[in-house]
């Protein structure tokens, strides 16, 4: 059931859905995000990037403050953080949507959505796909959220903040894609051939390079959680090594498919 104006104002006013709403934003079935002083401009590498490559992927962004006005050109995609901090409950989930009137200008947003139990900012992509170019300056409306009430309210364990990879939560909305915390929790297999679970993602606090964190799920006498170098972790490796008894061509590899045993092949990394 998609939240109507009424119940809209109501929970707003106790800063529930939206800390920070404006009471004018609201409409029927939606309310109005707006942009804050801040996106991230997309930086080029001119190498692929790996979705695993945290160093990389967080300098792919340049932070710029758009008090004066940003110009968006033809072809430009970015990423303006909004303005509204978002409290969501445990009963209700929201989608964020471009509005009518910016796409016919060719600006397209792209869709986000809300999870219940969800707190904190975020920023939206924004692509001009018009051959004209554009003013993004604070406080325009940039969106719309439409918030639907949920058939049952979401156990307290099922909710987005209590999940591993809660990675936007409690944010300010200038962090760009988080995708590498997808790997956090999963299963991955060394090239000789043993198993290894990721139990987190950090930094170094010397070198500030990013870290994996991970434990063997074998047994082995020396230590049973490591760390190395998120870089190194999944670099390439030559398949036809003659210690690749898996023939991978990673370091390290996500499993897909246990159907081999390869523990019993190799008992050390």
């Amino acid at each position: 059931m998609v939240l109507g104006y009424k119940t809209l104002k109501k929970l707003l006013s106790k800063n529930k859905l939206i800390e920070n709403a404006n009471s004018q934003n609201i409409h029927s079935s939606s309310y109005d995000v707006t942009v804050d002083k801040y996106i991230l401009k997309f930086k080029k590498n001119k190498e692929p990037i790996s979705f695993i490559d945290a160093q990389e992927l967080n300098n792919m962004y340049e932070e710029v403050n758009i008090t004066e006005g940003y110009t968006i050109k033809p072809g430009e995609t970015i990423l303006v953080v909004l303005e509204e901090t978002f409290n969501m409950p445990n009963n209700i989930c929201g989608a964020i949507r471009g509005r009518t009137s910016l796409n016919r200008l060719g600006l397209n947003v792209a869709i986000q959505h809300l999870n219940p139990g969800f707190k904190g900012k975020l920023n939206l992509t924004v692509t001009n796909n018009s051959i004209n170019s554009y003013v993004i300056t604070p406080k325009i409306q940039i969106a719309q959220v439409i918030f639907e009430k949920m058939d049952k309210k979401v156990k307290k364990k099922y909710l987005y903040s209590q999940q591993i990879k809660a990675s936007y939560q409690n944010k300010d909305g200038k962090q760009g894609s988080m995708i590498y915390s997808d790997y956090v929790g999963k299963v991955v297999r060394h090239f000789k051939g043993n198993y290894y679970y990721i139990e987190d993602i950090c930094m170094d606090s010397e070198t500030m390079e990013y870290t994996i964190i991970y434990k063997n799920l074998y047994d082995r006498e020396d230590s049973n959680v490591w760390a190395r170098p998120a870089k190194m972790f999944f670099e390439e490796i030559d398949a036809k090594r003659k210690d690749n008894i898996t023939g991978q061509s990673h370091r390290f590899e996500l499993v897909n498919d246990l159907s081999i045993d390869y523990t019993k092949q190799n008992k050390n990394e």
